[in-house]
């Protein structure tokens, strides 16, 4: 029994840690984001152009919004409409639970597939952007896999987590706070 709680906390470490990295990872984006808008706004006070700002900070965006998912996950930080699931007696409740998060899970876990898929395709062939500054694409677009992977592993937590018969990291306060 020690070693299946020592493996479960072991598991669940090396699950903070990567929402952390991915985190860290989306932070710096956003930095990364003003910092292209900045030199682009001071360029053109002095009439100079930064060349591919726009993608740069195009490339950070789609990061920063894969990025951050896992963690504004675990954090309770989306979106539910629980008006209708709150109405439903305790064990319907989580039935509907389950089945939302497995398919949360299967569709990022799919998510996930085809964003590597795409990056792989990308780095096979050698695509570049199209802007003056030619970018793999394959760079950026891995952030969009690390993001995905990162959601989908934090999902399937969840989907252990309810179907052991636990509660999730989502019911708390931050979901009772937006019970519409």
């Amino acid at each position: 029994m020690d070693r299946a709680v020592t493996l479960v906390r072991a598991v669940r470490a090396a699950i903070d840690f990567g929402c952390r990295i991915s985190e860290v990872l989306a932070c710096i984006g956003l930095f990364a984001i003003a910092a292209f808008i900045l030199a682009q706004i001071v360029g053109r006070l002095f009439g100079a152009m930064v060349p591919s700002a726009v993608d740069f900070a195009a490339f950070a965006m789609a990061g920063v919004t894969f990025l951050g998912l896992a963690g504004t996950f675990r954090a309770g930080g989306h979106i539910r409409v629980l008006l209708a699931l709150k109405a439903l007696p305790e064990r319907p409740q989580r039935a509907i639970e389950v089945l939302n998060v497995a398919a949360a899970t299967a569709l990022f876990g799919f998510v996930t597939v085809m964003t590597g898929d795409m990056a792989w395709v990308s780095y096979q062939f050698d695509d570049v952007s199209i802007g003056l500054v030619p970018v793999p694409l394959w760079m950026p677009q891995l952030m969009l896999v690390l993001g995905s992977g990162m959601a989908t592993i934090v999902l399937l937590e969840e989907l252990v987590l309810l179907l052991s018969g636990g509660g999730t990291r989502f019911t708390g306060a931050a979901a009772t706070d937006s019970a519409l």
